[in-house]
């Protein structure tokens, strides 16, 4: 049966990040840099039995985002005092001890600090995370798509917890608090219920295991950025080989483009794209990619056998980047 907590640890480390940014000159290898790092250590009862808090000096956003200094109350004076990334993330690793299981409530937070962590080169040991907030949707909420934020969740669940909001180490412990619930919510839910959870929590983890990848570039047009075979190139999330196309990008409705790539070591990859533009007129690409499980293989490939069927006059404003390195020849940045 399904647990919160593994039949192979002995306790859930329940993390929480805080983090600064830049809506003007953000760094796109980094687009957030963690300045706060929160935890709880809970045993198999749900019992908080410890606590990390540390505060981090940023090195790349060091002027502090209004917002940010809004909702968590820190300050840059605070900041100044705070040790490097690399410092702080060694000494959370070690507090976790071997084998840690982790636990967030929502997606992404494991995203940012695996980003952090390869940013400043430092080793990342932990495997993904189990999300509360998504097994208390399934569980208490009987709705997979209801994100319910962690307060109301509280609230909802009728627990108060007496510490300030929106500091690491403060959301870490509010989570905590709710896990006892949660746990007794999915004992209750019946087989087909929990198998579901299960298949989600199994792709959420995949997910979130994801390689990421956003680049400016010096495109104008989509069309042009999609005949750059070194820009539309995918890496392995598992192994970071440059994988060969199963199925090519292609425009999956609504500007998303969808592909499969495969590695030699670590099968098909799903992978998605989608370009934003930045005031100068260009281009941003961002991507994601991930293990693909056999149902998104089929959509995917579904998905570009219908593309293949719509005669080229209407397509519209639908590309593919096989067609367009086709049409413009192969293009280096």
């Amino acid at each position: 049966m399904f647990s919160l907590v593994s039949p192979q640890a002995e306790h859930l480390i329940v993390f929480d990040l805080e983090w600064n940014q830049s809506s003007y000159t953000p760094n796109h290898r980094m687009p957030h840099e963690i300045i706060e790092i929160g935890a709880c250590r809970v045993n198999r009862d749900y019992q908080v039995t410890g606590t990390f808090s540390a505060v981090i000096r940023p090195r790349v956003y060091k002027k502090l985002d209004k917002h940010i200094r809004s909702v968590t109350g820190i300050t840059e004076e605070e900041l100044a005092q705070g040790r490097p990334f690399s410092d702080v993330f060694g000494e959370f690793i070690q507090w976790c001890g071997e084998d840690a299981q982790l636990c967030t409530w929502g997606r992404d937070d494991f995203p940012v600090l695996r980003r952090n962590a390869a940013f400043f080169m430092t080793p990342m040991p932990f495997e993904p995370p189990i999300d509360a907030q998504l097994v208390f949707a399934h569980a208490c909420l009987h709705s997979a798509h209801q994100q319910m934020n962690l307060h109301n969740a509280l609230e909802t669940m009728q627990i108060t917890v007496d510490v300030p909001a929106h500091r690491a180490v403060y959301d870490a412990q509010c989570t905590a608090a709710l896990l006892a619930s949660i746990d007794g919510a999915v004992r209750a839910m019946d087989d087909a219920q929990r198998a579901q959870l299960e298949r989600t929590l199994l792709r959420e983890k995949r997910i979130a295991a994801s390689s990421l990848r956003s680049m400016p570039t010096r495109y104008v047009y989509q069309s042009d950025a999609l005949a750059d075979t070194r820009l539309m190139a995918v890496e392995c999330p598992a192994c970071g080989r440059r994988m060969a196309f199963d199925t090519p990008w292609f425009d999956g409705g609504r500007e998303k483009y969808l592909a499969l790539a495969r590695c030699p070591q670590h099968g098909i990859a799903y992978c998605q794209m989608h370009f934003k533009r930045i005031p100068a007129g260009t281009l941003i690409m961002h991507q994601r990619v991930y293990a693909a499980d056999e149902e998104q293989i089929a959509d995917v490939r579904e998905g570009y056998r219908l593309y293949q069927l719509i005669p080229p006059r209407k397509r519209h404003h639908r590309l593919s980047m096989e067609e367009q390195v086709k049409k413009a020849g192969t293009v280096q940045e």
